[in-house]
């Protein structure tokens, strides 16, 4: 799959102010604090949100799998657990298979590297060989999770890349190639006139 022309910190330049800003405390945008890891071939991938929470199982991630992703991501909060995977290159291949753009799991991973071969988003705290509890379904559908600090509701809109992942409450007007360039002019203009009032160069 091609990469888009934009990335997520165009996504928040468009739409935010810098930190501690007026215009940032106004944005609805949420930033999910650093510590998922990309595993996916897919490394830029965005949709909007299912959501799943649980707990020692991945049976309802299981269920969700089958489900017509129709370009959705799905977040697994199980909890920050590192004590096992809830997801492997199986239930990836397919979520692939039906059309979800990428997962995103709050815990672990396992089969690292064939998960890097295949063409889905797939970001976790780690892997670990270990396999899941197959014990009740137990968990939520469909509810607020909360996630590296950011809450997600189903159908918030999800963006990630390597810099990392933010959420947003609606979808966003993602950026033409045209568009990036003007952006990347006006900051370049300004960071070369604010290092000439200061008798420097830019860095």
């Amino acid at each position: 799959m091609s990469l888009p022309a934009w990335r997520v910190a165009d996504l928040i330049d468009a739409n935010s102010g810098p930190f501690g800003s007026d215009e940032h405390q106004a944005s609805p945008l949420q930033v999910l604090e650093p510590g998922l890891r990309n595993y996916g071939g897919r490394r830029v991938f965005w949709g909007p949100a299912a959501t799943i929470k649980c707990m020692n199982s991945n049976l309802l991630l299981r269920s969700a799998a089958r489900e017509r992703g129709e370009g959705r991501v799905l977040v697994v909060d199980h909890g920050a657990s590192l004590s096992s995977a809830v997801l492997g290159d199986i239930l990836a291949t397919v979520m692939q298979r039906q059309g979800w753009a990428g997962v995103i799991v709050n815990g672990c991973i396992r089969d690292a590297e064939a998960l890097a071969g295949l063409d889905i988003g797939v970001k976790a705290l780690a892997s670990n060989p270990m396999k899941p509890g197959k014990g009740q379904p137990t968990g939520l559908r469909d509810v607020p999770v909360v996630v590296g600090g950011a809450s997600i509701r189903p159908g918030d809109w999800v963006y990630s890349d390597d810099d990392g992942i933010i959420v947003s409450p609606t979808e966003l007007a993602l950026p033409t190639e045209e568009e990036l360039e003007a952006m990347r002019q006006i900051y370049f203009q300004r960071v070369l006139g604010n290092a000439a009032k200061e008798g420097g160069t830019a860095a």
